[in-house]
């Protein structure tokens, strides 16, 4: 079953609506509303969103192609479970996009975008003192990928677009609870880190601090024995 979500308003422009589901359907699996193995038919999907099958059905194909959807053999749609090896694998991969993010972040970033940053970071610690954990999930996607746009390139960006929407389902089971708190107090930690990097301009810095906050999440995950294999 899939969480409540908002009906999608029907566009004035002919082919926008199937990319509307699509961002939704991305934003479900990169703020924690997906979990690996959740299950779901396009009829039901298509009904939850306020839509018909047809612009369902496109989102859907987009995202099996990517990876971050699977279509099952009886034709339900599911988040996939990601096995151990290919956790670790989408880890290593995430850790050399997402430094050089940041570290093109901490030449680029402009100042008033710091602001923002320093933010978003409050609301993330804050964040944390909420029991349900989704909002958590919430803060921290939107405080990285802040950090990612400001880098400035599209391509880079839509490259780490796709390794979250492969990899959101398994971040949530690190941070979709709020009482791990050794993991919590770590990613405060790292992201205070990171941070303070880019406000200095300290790209390496930067760098590391983000290396040791997706290590430190996928230790945690892998730890739990939540994946297969």
């Amino acid at each position: 079953m899939i969480p409540d979500s908002p009906p999608v308003t029907r566009p004035e422009r002919p082919g926008s609506l199937a990319r509307q589901v699509h961002d939704i359907l991305c934003e479900m699996l990169l703020s924690g509303q997906l979990r690996p193995d959740d299950r779901m038919s396009m009829r039901d999907l298509a009904d939850r969103l306020g839509v018909s099958v047809m612009p369902v059905r496109e989102a859907v194909s987009r995202l099996v192609a990517s990876g971050a959807l699977e279509v099952r053999p009886n034709r339900a749609v599911a988040v996939p479970v990601l096995t151990r090896a290919g956790f670790q694998d989408l880890t290593e991969v995430r850790i050399h996009n997402e430094t050089y993010a940041v570290r093109l972040a901490a030449e680029r970033m402009p100042v008033r975008a710091m602001d923002d940053m320093r933010n978003l970071d409050r609301r993330f610690r804050e964040s944390l003192v909420n029991p349900d954990g989704r909002e958590a999930v919430r803060a921290n996607k939107a405080l990285h990928f802040h950090i990612y746009e400001a880098a400035g390139s599209p391509v880079l960006y839509e490259v780490i677009s796709t390794m979250w929407l492969k990899a959101g389902p398994v971040i949530n089971l690190d941070l979709g609870n709020a009482s791990r708190r050794n993991r919590n107090a770590a990613s405060v930690r790292n992201h205070a880190d990171l941070v303070a990097a880019i406000e200095r301009r300290d790209g390496g810095a930067a760098a590391t601090a983000l290396a040791a906050d997706i290590r430190s999440a996928a230790e945690f995950i892998l730890s739990r024995d939540a994946l297969r294999g």
